[in-house]
């Protein structure tokens, strides 16, 4: 019996020619780099023909002989660096290209992991194994039958349905959602990496996650990825500036050229001359909407563009109003400029000498021109996106002060320390990073931030007059705070009927069983007797909890969250001096004396209320007083107060702040 190499069912010797699928009795390969029909990988994957090939691999039908089934087998292959002589398995990598050839090896395979993360996912295509033989590496994937979107356009030969692009788009969005939620940037998003399968359910597939950015440490050397029309500016000169809102450039690009049948010019040319028509105006069948939806996306500048691949996908399904770009510009320049332009008419109504001093004081706001770096430990916390609430930040920062380039990199919050401590040694520090926790040799080289403590963002903010207290060498700036708090559990292991917002002693709890949380032990021991009290796991530790109360932070609330099955509330701690810690800090690092001013203006714009909401994480639990808190309490008076007013659990904070006391 000879098995068909192309559809794999078996039929007679007597036969030349499958008479299933029609395909010759041939032990040859399309070309003669690739392995012959027939051969055997791992002792399971028997190879048939070569179906597909690109820069860096070779795909092949096969049958897993374990499983009986069809799969597709994708070879590391890169033609310039490797070669293969014909009839043999064994791969041969040029002498020069060892290195090259072990870098992107490890990449290929790279690929396999970060795509096996995601086999329950609908449009990504299910990875089986990865694994080395013949002196390189396979991938063993589900086969795959249809045909890639650009081979759809082409054939087309024009706009497609517009339901059918939606669906595409929808489809690929939510694969990209799921490959932001682990940090993964695809990168290479476009019509040849989106498969149409044409299987009894239609479903569509991203392909190529080869140029993804990754987050495991392995991506220490990014490629340059590009794919003309479809890559946004950033991916050209800056791989630190790539994030979601590359993928979602891609993505509109992808959007543009399905309802227009044009694709988009290259990025770099519309930097310089904008030419891209907007999608309604070469089809007034395009709704409007989705036409300024699609434009928002392909913004030039990231921060015009949607936040989040979700915010795009509501914006074409028609579940979130967007205005044009060009409106969108000129509000974001009516509201900067707004201000501004109101102070200057009060100031002519009171006469020529107070505007001349208000223009010296503006003239005196301007910076040099510089390029500072940003660095912060990416924290894993719920319903707060932190990067993006910097990235605002110094977008805005770039806005105004345009001459003053900023690189933002977000770090893991587990590799952060290390990062910073190679850094420091090097005498390398970015010019303005989070600090918090760092150790002092780190900061040994950072800069004095006296200077930041005089601005007008530093004489609105609570509590920084107690700053020397508690930082004798100055060199960080603390943007919020942390305090003592009562964390209850009603109707837990014991019974505690409490009603108060506020507590003056343990002792006001009564018999309920109360535990310590020994991870903030510094800020419990400053204010309580601790002796004798439970370990905090005997609080979280959900149905097995034998503590009612957990002395903690504010800054547990999160854990606190986490447990199901309770009605949970909060209380205050009310003493006449109740001693507190600053947190999240930020310091100065190396650079010019240009990079260094920019560096201490951005961080003082960071004291300011507007950028304390969008930094201060808020978030909520229910407990039947439908409670919010922040995790971070804001530094800044009008952020402390306007959420005190707005957030009915947040008064009680307005009769105790005066007694928060700050020192080491």
């Amino acid at each position: 019996m000879n098995r068909c190499f192309s559809c794999f069912r078996e039929y007679s010797d007597e036969f030349d020619i499958c008479p299933f699928c029609g395909e010759p009795k041939s032990t040859e390969p399309a070309e003669a780099i690739h392995l012959a029909p027939g051969t055997i990988l791992q002792g399971r994957y028997l190879l048939g023909l070569g179906i597909g090939s690109g820069g860096f691999g070779i795909i092949y039908k096969a049958w897993d002989m374990k499983l009986e089934t069809v799969v597709a087998v994708k070879e590391f292959f890169a033609g310039r660096l490797m070669t293969r002589v014909a009839g043999t398995n064994e791969v041969i990598v040029n002498k020069k290209s060892q290195a090259e050839f072990s870098y992107r090896q490890e990449r290929f395979l790279a690929e396999a992991r970060n795509m096996a993360k995601f086999g329950a996912h609908r449009s990504i295509p299910n990875v089986f194994e990865f694994f080395k033989e013949n002196g390189t590496a396979y991938i063993v994937m589900e086969l795959l039958t249809g045909l890639p979107l650009n081979e759809y356009l082409r054939q087309t030969g024009g706009p497609i349905d517009l339901d059918f692009a939606l669906l595409i788009t929808n489809e690929i969005g939510n694969a990209l959602k799921s490959l932001h939620a682990q940090g993964i940037i695809h990168r290479d998003v476009a019509p040849d990496n989106i498969y149409i399968c044409s299987d009894k359910e239609l479903r569509i597939k991203l392909l190529d996650l080869g140029a993804a950015k990754l987050t495991d440490n392995t991506d220490k050397v990014i490629d340059i990825t590009l794919k003309p029309g479809y890559s946004p500016v950033e991916q050209y000169d800056n791989t630190k500036s790539i994030g979601p809102w590359t993928d979602i450039y891609a993505l509109g690009a992808t959007l543009y050229i399905m309802l227009t049948g044009i694709k988009p010019d290259e990025a770099t040319n519309r930097k310089i001359d904008d030419t891209v028509v907007p999608p309604h105006e070469l089809n007034e069948a395009i709704p409007e909407n989705l036409s300024n939806a699609v434009m928002k996306a392909l913004a030039i500048e990231r921060h015009m563009r949607f936040k989040t691949v979700d915010e795009f996908l509501q914006a074409v399904n028609g579940e979130r109003k967007v205005v044009s770009l060009e409106t969108e510009r000129k509000l974001r320049k009516r509201r900067r400029f707004g201000g501004i332009a109101a102070a200057c008419v009060a100031l002519l109504l009171i006469g020529g000498v107070v505007f001349h001093i208000f223009l010296n004081k503006r003239s005196e706001e301007l910076l040099q021109d510089a390029s500072i770096s940003v660095w912060f430990s990416l924290a894993s916390l719920p319903d707060f996106d932190e990067e993006n609430a910097i990235r605002d930040i110094t977008d805005d920062f770039h806005e105004k002060f345009p001459n003053v380039t900023v690189d933002v990199r977000a770090i893991p919050e587990n590799e952060y320390a290390s990062e910073l401590q190679s850094a420091a040694q090097k005498n390398e520090l970015p010019t303005l990073f989070e600090s918090t926790g760092l150790p002092k040799s780190v900061l040994s080289g950072a800069e004095d931030l006296s200077d930041i403590l005089k601005s007008e963002q530093a004489a609105h903010c609570l509590f920084l007059n107690q700053y020397t207290n508690y930082y004798e060498d100055k060199k960080q700036l603390p943007l919020a705070i942390e305090i003592p708090m009562a964390y209850l559990i009603i109707g837990g292991p014991v019974h505690i009927d409490y009603n108060d917002s506020l507590f003056a002693s343990t002792d006001d709890f009564g018999d309920a069983p109360i535990a310590a949380d020994s991870r903030y032990q510094e800020l419990l021991g400053r204010n309580f007797n601790t002796a004798g009290l439970l370990p905090q796991e005997n609080f979280l530790n959900g149905e097995s909890n034998t503590a009612s109360v957990l002395l903690s932070s504010s800054l547990a609330l999160n854990d606190v969250r986490k447990l199901s099955g309770y009605q949970k509330m909060y209380v205050f701690y009310n003493s006449n001096q109740i001693q507190c810690r600053f947190t999240y800090e930020w310091s100065i690092g190396n650079g010019g004396e240009n990079e260094i001013a920019a560096g201490k203006r951005l961080l003082s714009w960071m004291l300011g209320n507007s950028y304390q909401n969008t930094l201060m994480i808020t978030s909520g639990y229910s407990n039947g007083l439908d409670s919010n808190i922040p995790v971070y309490i804001p530094i800044n008076e009008t952020c402390f107060r306007k959420k005190a007013e707005t957030l009915t659990d947040y008064k009680p904070m307005l009769e105790i702040y005066r007694h928060f006391v700050f020192r080491q």
